[in-house]
């Protein structure tokens, strides 16, 4: 048990793919508590305990900087502090196992695990949530970045213990053509019509450059992922009806929704162009009634990690973003008390 200022953490272990197993933290708020435990569920294949990023990495002899001033900062600790000062439990856990033989080369390399493994992790820890006398009469919140933020919602669609989700630039929330395998599949078209808008050879497309209605977040500069976003709202209407699941056998997102809808908040970054493409079909589907429990929110200045970014570059999670969070898991405890 670790006291972290104020409130403690109490250090667990969870068994995951392979028999093997793997680090998770438990945050107990000092004071009341809220009566919900928030699960963090890292994106991608890798995140370690506190979602680190390096400041610097060395590949090849060469020392490569991936955060903005090269120091390295660690997002899951802000996001449980700011949760856990309003009394919510928070749990938060490693998806690199501690009998991984390629452990100490991370992030360089892991063994890799299924996404469809990394669900059966998180499962487990809801499971430990449920088990721990701390949080086992809590009702729980999911929250999920990236890749892990669509098996949030596939964990809360077959779950009645998830009472609501935040997700964090969601991956593989909507399809993006007809055959979908969980990509963008009109990234490279994208590309090219926005450097065909770019009639001055500026490096940007803006003002009368920019074609009607695809400026989504409306701040004077087109992205990617808006054009991105009109190809896909074209494609969208040449597509069969019916449910599917990405390559890995997960669900798309707007599937899962549409199964159990339970209040769901999804932030994505206006710089996000790796997933932001969903925020307006996600839009859509919240204005046609398909998604009747989702707020999609676009926020200014933030990329894909829900921070400041510049040339592949990342800052930590932005206090934009976690306040935006926190604001609305605080809403959504009033609305649920009696």
């Amino acid at each position: 048990m670790l006291a972290t200022g104020e409130h403690v953490a109490h250090d667990l272990t969870l068994n995951g793919p392979k028999g093997w197993t793997f680090d998770a933290r438990l945050v107990e708020p000092d004071g009341d508590r809220s009566g919900l435990t928030v699960l963090l569920i890292g994106g991608g294949i890798s995140n370690d305990l506190d979602w680190t990023v390096p400041g610097t990495i060395e590949v090849n002899e060469t020392v490569m900087e991936l955060t903005l001033d090269g120091t390295t900062h660690r997002d899951a600790p802000l996001i449980a502090r700011a949760l856990a000062d309003k009394g919510h439990a928070v749990m938060h856990y490693s998806t690199i196992a501690k009998e991984d033989p390629k452990r100490e080369l991370w992030p360089l390399e892991i063994t890799p695990h299924q996404p469809t493994d990394l669900l059966l992790l998180q499962k487990a820890a809801t499971d430990a949530i449920q088990a721990h006398p701390l949080t086992c009469d809590d009702q729980i919140v999911l929250l999920g970045h990236s890749m892990g933020a669509q098996r949030a919602c596939a964990q809360a669609a077959e779950d009645p213990a998830i009472t609501a989700l935040v997700l964090m630039g969601p991956a593989q929330m909507s399809r993006t053509g007809p055959d979908d395998p969980g990509r963008n599949l009109n990234r490279v078209e994208a590309s090219e019509k926005l450097a065909g808008l770019d009639t001055d050879r500026n490096g940007s497309v803006t003002g009368e450059e920019i074609p009607a209605s695809m400026d989504f977040d409306q701040d004077g500069t087109l992205q990617a992922w808006e054009v991105s976003a009109t190809l896909a709202r074209k494609a969208r209407r040449e597509m069969k009806p019916g449910k599917g699941t990405d390559k890995h056998g997960i669900p798309f997102g707007e599937d899962t929704l549409k199964a159990r809808p339970i209040p769901t908040l999804i932030l994505y970054g206006n710089l996000d162009d790796a997933q932001g493409h969903h925020a307006p079909i996600l839009q859509d589907l919240t204005k046609d009634g398909s998604l009747t429990m989702v707020e999609v929110r676009v926020l200014p200045g933030i990329g894909h990690q829900l921070s400041a970014e510049r040339e592949n570059r990342v800052g930590p999670i932005s206090d934009m973003a976690i306040h935006q969070i926190v604001d609305w898991i605080q809403s959504q405890k009033t609305s649920t008390q009696p």
